[in-house]
């Protein structure tokens, strides 16, 4: 080495070795210098990719929002403009082009297998989802705005993206008023004991309260996702909001369109029974694919009834003339006949253009509508989800209920088969599964009442304010003459009062009003009645009660007036006993008591909520179901 650097042809040697290291080094470096440019080029295009793939998809999501107004059904597509970004460094020009391309898409569900021919198949459920699919693509390109797409100038990136956007259309939630204000007007709070595991929203306030019991510190628990168009209101005013809204809460959200209408039931749906008539009375009942049932025609007649004041039916027989006046009302009288049996059939709707009454088992994917009240006469179940369970695994069968005024639970009724009054939807509540009635169904009560809000549609429970009445009796009045023979006197209370009422004789404010009580007169009606189970939705134009105190101190309803029309029913309710002489020898005496059905707690009147969410009906609505818009 020593001798190599000594000579002269050495030094060139290794000079010339150091300018080839050298140089080679500063290729390598540059090498180095320019692919950790390269990469960090790309890293920026593709995080600057992104950002405008997402700014593309709310662009997208605001357009549909234009589009969906002309044409909520986008059909053949459609597509935004195109736009263009240009951005320029000292070292950088590129260019960004996006667009998006718009699609509502329908996706029939296939789920109930069944065996045909020998083959497996899956039939359609008649259920869809409905969505907007926002697809969105992203490209850059070397170069400023206006520079040339050609094959010359290929993408350097190119970026896609899809956006699915799912319509609120009613059974997303567990739980949606559009007004949450009662009939009455009044404030309708969730309590201690009410705990909601689905979306919930209204359109306007919410009412809380601490109040009640339950697990929450006497606060209501929501276990999923609230908003309110309004605030929440409570009571106190002060409130824990993590502790009570635990799936999270927004205020001042967006509303939602509430239909008025069946309009998509009646296009798409068949008629059950005539044409409308506020004279009739359709009886649904459901039995997996079989439906029977009856149609009530009623029809409108005079009667009139001598008044003999508080004696009747003591000091039978009477002189003729010793009444005191005649009563003379209006009354009506139900004609059944018994409808012919029928199939439905899987994802179809049925509705009738009158009174619905409904109960059964449902098979498949099913909607029940009416064009007037609709009232539960029995639970609505599943064929495969045993009563109580969760419906999740359920792949067959989804009920929708809905209603051109409200739905209610009924409280009694006389069976069109034989007259026997049947006292419905009632139960302990150490029944197992919970007793009352059980609901497995999307509702929806659309009733619009034009500025009365007791024609507004809400979901609640029939007879609020129950009172005693003297019932039918059956004795001899004649102990001298036993030939005379037992003899029925009835319609004791109308013999006894005038009828109808006027400001100059009211009706008695401890008992109970003409034909309030569906099954009218009944000596000791039934206050609490149980527990309303559902799993599924609630959605209600104003918010309907579903348990009542036994005194109402924020609306006059016990103050001694009444009129049922608008919730002015009489006295207070009370479990007191009260015992009428009716007649002296023999002595016959009747006990008038409102209580409680045997095992159902309480000390008010109504039911408890046990409330669950249906979740498939997140994505998934029964056939034809009205549009909730936002």
């Amino acid at each position: 080495m020593i001798n190599i650097l000594k000579s002269e042809s050495g030094n060139i040697a290794i000079a010339m070795l150091l300018v080839v290291i050298g140089a080679m080094s500063g290729l390598t470096m540059s090498s180095i210098a320019f692919r950790d440019t390269m990469a960090t080029m790309a890293e920026l295009e593709d995080i600057q990719s992104i950002h405008f793939l997402r700014t593309e998809a709310s662009r997208g999501e605001a357009y549909l929002k234009v589009a969906a107004k002309r044409d909520p059904e986008i059909v053949g597509g459609v597509r935004t403009p195109e736009r263009k970004i240009g951005m320029r460094g000292s070292d950088f020009q590129k260019t960004y082009k996006m667009q998006s391309l718009i699609n509502k898409i329908y996706k029939e569900l296939e789920s109930e297998v069944v065996e045909v021919g020998g083959e497996i198949q899956a039939s359609q459920t008649g259920a869809s989802t409905t969505y907007y699919k926002i697809r969105s693509l992203v490209e850059g390109k070397t170069g400023t705005s206006d520079v040339y797409y050609g094959r010359k100038n290929l993408p350097l990136t190119r970026k896609y993206g899809e956006l699915s956007l799912v319509q609120d259309t009613g059974p997303v939630f567990m739980y949606f008023t559009d007004n949450e204000m009662s009939p009455n007007d009044t404030n309708v709070y969730f309590y201690g004991y009410d705990v909601i595991n689905g979306p919930v929203h209204s359109n306007t306030d919410i009412q809380i309260k601490q109040l009640g019991g339950g697990n929450n510190n006497s606060w209501p628990t929501f276990l999923a996702l609230v908003t309110t168009a309004g605030e929440i209101i409570s009571t106190p005013s002060s409130y824990p909001e993590e502790a009570i809204f635990r799936g999270g809460l927004i205020e001042h959200y967006d509303e939602y369109e509430f239909p008025e209408d069946m309009v998509e039931i009646r296009q798409n749906g068949q008629r059950v029974g005539p044409s409308y008539s506020e004279d009739r009375i359709m009886v649904i009942d459901i039995d997996d694919y079989n439906v029977s049932g009856w149609q009530g025609n009623i029809t409108h007649r005079r009667q009139q009834i001598p008044l003999y004041l508080n004696n009747y039916p003591n000091g039978y027989p009477y002189a003729p003339g010793s009444e005191t006046a005649i009563n003379r009302f209006p009354t009506t009288d139900t004609t059944w006949v018994p409808l012919a049996p029928f199939s439905a059939h899987n994802g179809r709707a049925y509705y009738v253009e009158s009174k619905l009454w409904i109960k059964g088992t449902i098979r498949g994917f099913q909607t029940w509508a009416s064009a007037d009240t609709m009232w539960l006469i029995g639970d609505l179940l599943y064929a495969g989800t045993p009563r109580g369970s969760d419906p999740l695994s359920n792949t067959r069968d989804m009920l929708g209920l809905v209603s051109e005024k409200s739905i209610i639970i009924k409280y009694a009724y006389r069976n069109p088969a034989d007259s026997l009054r049947i006292h419905t939807n009632m139960g302990s509540d150490s029944s197992n599964p919970v007793g009352g009635i059980w609901i497995y169904a999307a509702m929806a009560a659309l009733g619009k009442g034009n500025g009365n809000s007791f024609e507004d549609g809400v979901f609640t429970f029939e007879y609020q304010h129950p009172h005693g009445s003297i019932p039918a009796v059956k004795f001899n009045p004649s102990t001298d003459n036993p030939d005379v023979g037992p003899i029925v006197f009835d319609m004791i209370d109308l013999h006894r009062h005038y009828w109808p009422q006027s400001t100059a004789h009211p009706w008695p404010a401890d008992l109970d009003f003409p034909w309030y009580n569906p099954i009218w007169p009944e000596a000791n009606p039934y206050m609490e009645r149980g527990t309303i189970s559902i799993w599924g939705g609630v959605n209600q134009r104003r918010r309907g009660f579903v348990h009542r105190s036994m005194n109402d101190t924020e609306y006059p309803s016990n103050s001694g007036v009444w009129k049922p029309s608008i919730d002015m029913c009489g006295g207070p309710c009370s479990t007191t006993a009260t015992v009428v002489q009716l007649f002296q020898n023999p002595t016959v005496n009747v006990t008038l008591q409102c209580r409680h059905y045997p095992g159902a707690g309480g000390g008010q009147i109504g039911y408890k909520k046990n409330y669950n969410y249906d979740s498939r009906m997140y994505r998934v609505k029964p056939p034809f179901w009205p549009y909730f818009k936002k």
